[in-house]
């Protein structure tokens, strides 16, 4: 008697679950949310294979000080063999406002490797801002992740 009420309930409760679990399409923040997400991928890649041209299509011409910004980004890829850089997505913050761009704020780990095999290792948690309608960049607040710094950030003082 038990052991079919047993079955019952959990079969109830399996359809109960399953019938729960619909797929809804994403609303007009999820789409945004999507967005911004292949983005900061997309920059991520394209930076990963030192890759100038893609990684600066993906970089808004308003961003300040864009040709400078250009210049030591070529300066990386033409000293540094070897590029990886890991996003921490599962702990991104996407802010939408109401008026004005898309900010997200992520932690990043980056390794740059010469020919010689000098490694360097930097990291921080850093906040893009992202132009609202295409999505490309246009200034970082915090921790540049595509520049290396002299004189790295101490993490406390």
């Amino acid at each position: 008697m038990y052991r079919k009420l047993a079955i019952l309930l959990f079969s109830l409760s399996l359809v109960l679950v399953s019938s729960s679990c619909g797929k809804a399409p994403l609303g007009p923040v999820g789409l945004q949310a999507e967005n911004v997400l292949a983005a900061v991928r997309d920059l991520n890649r394209a930076y990963e294979r030192r890759d100038l041209d893609s990684f600066m299509e993906k970089v808004s011409p308003a961003y300040p000080d864009r040709d400078g910004f250009r210049k030591a980004v070529e300066n990386i890829f033409l000293s540094y063999q070897t590029i990886k850089q890991k996003v921490f997505t599962n702990r991104m913050e996407v802010y939408v406002q109401d008026k004005g761009n898309i900010k997200t704020a992520f932690t990043w780990e980056g390794e740059w490797q010469t020919k010689g095999g000098k490694i360097v290792k930097d990291g921080a948690r850093s906040t893009l801002v992202l132009d609202k309608g295409v999505f490309k960049l246009m200034d970082v607040e915090g921790k540049n992740p595509y520049l290396l710094y002299e004189n790295p950030v101490p993490a406390r003082q």
